[in-house]
């Protein structure tokens, strides 16, 4: 059988990217690869287990830190990463949010922006959470978590949901990987710019104000009864007086009324929040059976908000 060749990388690295650590601890600084000499005149030690590193510095491969001897542990570059974006935070007290958007909305609510804090704390417990850097401004609070193995999960997005703090995950090494890729070198300083103002590769686990204004537009919003249709033998479910005018009936009694197909334009509308089923018990579960009404908020005006810091 035919074998084509590979292609050939333009920075051929290992992928093995847990090796390759850009930071060593010379007692208790953190220093990058590119702030030491190469090799064992480094002086360094493994931020994770504390063993001796080397600093490999040559012409092919993209310059980091290794074990001296054995083998290196899994925890070097999580750790040392997470040293170093504690760091710069630490030092610099802002960073740059992304957008925020309501449920289903293409427009955000919020733009990204660069916000700026007066304290900075790490990993201190608030409630049942311990996140890894806590930014706050007055009574302002903003929790950062920096991922590198484990990305934040369902269960600590509902905890930070029941206890309104707003957080944002940094996906630090995806920015590692973008940098060794895009410069074929780890650069410290292209990494704390990306830590501070890149957008990229950072998420919402929790915004409270987006929170709040869904809130007060689910109050707000009006539940439109569904009525089912048999028209020919086709079964279909329409929404009367469709706020959005989504449809309108050519003739009859009700010609020029608007209305919507549930399926095919509330299912996906921008302003529906839910559609409400009658349930049945199943084995002891409610199944959902026909549809009843859909949670419409098309009568309501798109709300306006003030963001919280200078626009990025």
């Amino acid at each position: 059988m035919h074998r084509y060749p590979k292609p050939k990388m333009k920075n051929q690295y290992s992928p093995n990217l847990s090796a390759r650590i850009p930071f060593g601890l010379r007692g208790q600084e953190l220093l990058s690869i590119e702030e030491v000499p190469r090799g064992l005149a480094c002086d360094c030690r493994c931020p994770a287990c504390g063993a001796r590193l080397m600093a490999k510095k040559g012409a092919k491969q993209a310059h980091h830190f290794a074990h001296y001897r054995g083998s290196a542990c899994p925890g070097a570059l999580e750790t040392g990463l997470h040293l170093k974006a504690k760091e710069v935070f630490e030092s610099v007290r802002r960073v740059a949010v992304p957008s925020v958007y309501l449920y289903r909305q293409t427009v955000p609510i919020f733009e990204a922006q660069l916000l700026h804090f007066e304290r900075v704390r790490l990993e201190q417990h608030l409630g049942k959470v311990v996140p890894d850097i806590i930014l706050e401004a007055g009574t302002k609070r903003l929790l950062v978590e920096i991922y590198v193995s484990h990305s934040s999960g369902e269960e600590k997005a509902r905890k930070l949901k029941k206890l309104g703090l707003s957080a944002i995950e940094i996906d630090a090494l995806g920015i590692y990987r973008k940098l060794i890729s895009a410069f074929g070198q780890f650069r410290t300083s292209a990494f704390e710019r990306e830590l501070v103002h890149g957008l990229e590769h950072k998420r919402w686990l929790f915004n409270d104000k987006q929170q709040r204004i869904e809130y007060k537009l689910r109050k707000q919003a009006a539940e439109r009864p569904v009525k089912h249709r048999n028209y020919k033998g086709y079964h279909s479910y329409i929404v009367p007086g469709c706020p959005l005018e989504k449809r309108r009936w050519r003739s009859g009694f009700r010609g020029g009324e608007p209305f919507a197909d549930l399926w095919q334009d509330c299912l996906y509308c921008h302003r529906c929040f839910e559609v409400i089923y009658k349930k049945a018990i199943a084995g002891f579960a409610e199944v959902p059976q026909e549809p009843l009404a859909v949670r419409c908020w098309g009568h309501l005006p798109l709300p306006k908000a003030v963001g919280w810091g200078r626009s990025v």
